[in-house]
């Protein structure tokens, strides 16, 4: 994983815990709804 695709997944990271929408993000990171299905998940196991 590069340091750009790292920063990606980061910046989603932060869009989920805001409220964002799976479309909202998508659009400004262009993550795949798969990997942004891992993040909301490694997010929820915190909880």
């Amino acid at each position: 994983m590069n340091e750009n695709e790292q920063q990606l997944k980061e910046r989603a990271r932060q869009m989920l815990i805001d409220g964002k929408t799976h479309k909202e993000i998508r659009t400004e990171t262009h993550l795949r709804e798969k990997d942004i299905g891992r993040i909301q998940r490694e997010i929820t196991n915190n909880f």
